[in-house]
C-alpha cells in the first residue's frame, strides 16, 4: 500500500521541479509593451529568483525522511504542489484565455490556502527555524507574488479574450482592481501574519505596477502605490500584534519572551 506521506513528498518535489521547467520555458514577452494597466514592470519579475530558491529549498526540506509525518507539511503539502505545479502552465495557455483564467483562479486559491495552512500551531512550530525559513517564508513569497500575478494575469487574459473595459473605462477599472487587490492582501497580511514575506512580495509587485504606469496613467499608478504601502503597513502591524499576543500568553503561562514572525 502506498504511504500517503511519501506520495505527498514526491508530489511536492515533482510539482516544484515541473512547475519551474514548464514556467521558464515559456515566452513572456515585454510587460512594458502590453496594454494592461495592472502588470508590473519587467524588473519586478526578478522576484521569481528568490521565490524558486525558497521553493526548491522547501521541496528538499519537506522530502527529508525526518519530516515525513510533520503536521505542518501535511497541512501545506498538497496545496503547495497544486499551486506551484499549475503556475508554470499560465504562459502556455495565453492563446486560450478561458483555460488560462481557470488555471489562474485555481493557482491563486491553492497558493493562499498553502500560505494560510502554514500558520504555526504550537510552540514547536513557532520556534522551529526550519519551519520558518523553509516553509513559511517560501510559501509567503510565493503566495504574495501569486496574489499580484493573479491580477496581472487575469487582466491580460481578459484583454486577450477581447473583453473591453466598460464604462467608466480602463483606468477606472484598473484603479478599482488594484485597490481591491491591495485591500484583500492587506486583510490577509494583518489577519493571518504567517510570514512577513507575503506582504513584502505583494508590496514589491504593486510597486512594480506603480513604477510602470505612473508616468502615463497617474491615477491607477497612485492606486498601486497606495495599495502597496497599505499591504506593507498591514504586514508589519499584523506581525507586531501576533508577537505581542504570544508574549502575553507566554508570560501568563510562565514562559519566556515573545516569538518573532517570519
Amino acid at each position: 500500500m502506498v504511504d500517503r506521506d511519501v506520495l505527498r513528498q514526491a508530489t511536492v518535489v515533482a510539482a516544484v521541479g515541473g512547475g519551474f521547467l514548464v514556467g521558464v520555458s515559456g515566452d513572456y514577452g515585454n510587460a512594458a509593451a502590453g496594454p494592461s494597466l495592472v502588470v508590473p514592470a519587467n524588473y519586478a519579475f526578478g522576484i521569481w529568483a528568490p521565490i524558486y530558491a525558497g521553493l526548491f529549498s522547501h521541496a528538499i526540506y519537506q522530502a527529508l525522511p525526518s519530516r515525513r509525518r510533520d503536521p505542518l507539511l501535511r497541512r501545506t503539502g498538497w496545496a503547495t504542489a497544486c499551486a506551484v505545479g499549475l503556475s508554470g502552465f499560465w504562459v502556455w495557455t495565453q492563446d486560450v484565455p478561458a483555460v488560462e483564467l481557470a488555471l489562474i483562479g485555481a493557482t491563486a486559491a491553492a497558493a493562499v490556502a498553502a500560505y494560510l495552512r502554514a500558520d504555526p500551531v504550537g510552540e514547536a512550530e513557532v520556534a522551529s527555524a526550519g519551519d520558518r525559513w523553509l516553509v513559511r517564508v517560501p510559501l509567503g513569497l510565493f503566495g504574495g507574488w501569486i496574489t499580484v500575478a493573479t491580477v496581472a494575469g487575469g487582466g491580460e487574459a481578459l484583454i486577450a479574450s477581447g473583453i473591453g473595459a466598460p464604462w467608466p473605462g480602463a483606468e477606472a477599472w484598473s484603479t478599482a482592481t488594484l485597490l481591491a487587490a491591495g485591500g484583500a492582501a492587506a486583510g490577509v497580511a494583518w489577519w493571518r501574519p504567517v510570514s512577513r514575506a507575503y506582504a513584502a512580495a505583494v508590496a514589491w509587485g504593486l510597486a512594480g505596477v506603480a513604477l510602470r504606469v505612473l508616468p502615463q496613467h497617474p491615477v491607477p499608478g497612485a492606486a498601486a502605490l497606495l495599495a502597496g504601502v497599505g499591504v506593507a503597513v498591514a504586514g508589519v502591524a499584523g506581525a507586531r500584534m501576533r508577537r505581542t499576543s504570544r508574549g502575553r500568553i507566554r508570560r501568563a503561562t510562565g514562559g519566556g519572551g515573545g516569538a518573532r514572525a517570519a
